[in-house]
């Protein structure tokens, strides 16, 4: 039953009820806040009429909270956006997920945090993205990427989604507002002479980051996924590695393990022989290497590690890869650009897109397609070439 209590004035005379129905235990044992309402009274009714009202009202209500059909009025975005992330957390989502999620309503509860769900309009939204697109909101006092600023976006769809199923709102505010057109930046990748001139700079470099800089550039795996291999995960008998951890950072906690970024993305990858050659020198390296630091090194597992057989910080690759290039007189390299010239060089050479999608670990081969969509035009263009040389030039 709900539960129902007066409010008087100061003088005695009856203005509303206060409506609250019991809304039981969460996952952790704990009182949940229960439902409420706020029934006015009109001045122009009874006592014992204003109290059958409520009671009727107290009943419709109290029956569209069990039904998951009734919105808490009172309810501001700040808070439920806690809630629904808190919620996120508790089913599973990606540590690294949850760490964007709260970045990003850095910039969203200063605008629309203190206006409740019912009265959040596309207009509220539509002016939050227009300040973010603005100068003075990233670090170096520029504007936001409409990239970055869909992220915002998609976080209070993912809000408002929830508030829709739990009966908040009657439909998602988010899905009305006016956004910004996404940028499709083309891919960086190096053509083949750059390839070449870094691996012959590789030559001079130590054994480890020889060995880390190769396996970026054959296998197009992400850099957390290649500090996140293991040797159990090396399969010399088959050529081939098993792509199932990944190494990433987060301020709160530190390096830390986790899965891959998508489901597709635990994957085999498939090397040249070559490769697994250089992958037995490098083992028969890194035994040396532990036997030198005696112990001092704590065995991991992992392919690659810091001196103490720890995982390796991800931003250390990116760190080296930037003194690598300015060493050698090459062009700035970040280890994406790895994966994206594996990608092109695929596709240039007449690998369709499933197979490609299924080597970089793509959750949909719809990704790869949109992401190299001028690497496939340029590679169509070529094979245009070949098709004139062979069937329309006279010897």
């Amino acid at each position: 039953m709900a539960n129902i209590q007066e409010r008087r004035d100061k003088s005695g005379k009856l203005v509303s009820y206060s409506i609250r129905v019991h809304r039981g235990r969460g996952m952790d044992g704990k009182q949940l806040k229960p439902w409420t309402a706020t029934f006015e009274v009109s001045p122009t009714w009874t006592e014992k009429s204003a109290r059958k009202k409520a009671e009727a009202f107290a009943a419709t209500f109290e029956k569209e909270c069990k039904e998951g059909m009734t919105s808490d009025s009172r309810q501001k975005f700040a808070a439920y956006c806690d809630y629904v992330i808190g919620l996120k957390e508790q089913r599973g989502v990606k540590h690294s997920t949850i760490v964007r999620y709260k970045e990003l309503t850095g910039r969203i509860y200063p605008q629309i945090g203190h206006i409740k769900l019912r009265e959040l309009r596309a207009d509220h939204l539509n002016d939050l993205y227009t300040l973010l697109g603005q100068d003075g909101q990233n670090k170096r006092g520029g504007k936001l990427s409409a990239k970055t600023i869909l992220e915002h976006h998609r976080l209070i769809s993912t809000v408002l989604e929830q508030a829709v199923k739990e009966g908040l709102v009657p439909f998602n505010v988010a899905s009305r507002a006016t956004l910004p057109k996404a940028e499709h930046k083309e891919v960086n990748y190096f053509q083949p002479e750059q390839v070449a001139a870094i691996r012959d700079a590789l030559e001079l470099e130590p054994m480890k980051w020889k060995m880390l800089v190769h396996l970026l550039l054959i296998t197009g795996a992400r850099r957390g996924e290649v500090l996140g291999l293991k040797w159990d995960k090396v399969d010399f008998e088959g050529n081939r590695i098993y792509i199932c951890n990944s190494i990433l950072y987060s301020p709160d906690i530190g390096i830390y393990e986790s899965t891959p970024k998508t489901e597709r993305s635990r994957r085999y990858i498939t090397l040249p022989v070559e490769t697994m050659q250089l992958l037995r020198r490098y083992r028969a390296w890194q035994a040396e290497e532990r036997l030198r630091l005696g112990e001092y090194y704590q065995n991991q597992d992992f392919v690659f590690s810091q001196d103490n057989g720890k995982p390796m910080h991800p931003d250390s690759v990116t760190d080296y890869l930037k003194k690598f290039s300015k060493r050698h007189g090459l062009p700035h390299i970040n280890a994406h650009a790895f994966r994206h010239t594996m990608a092109s060089m695929l596709y240039f050479n007449g690998v369709d897109s499933v197979s490609i999608s299924k080597r970089l670990g793509h959750a949909q081969v719809s990704t790869t397609a949109n992401i190299y969509a001028h690497v496939m035009e340029e590679a169509d263009q070529r094979n245009a070439d070949i098709l004139s040389d062979i069937f329309l030039k006279k010897a």
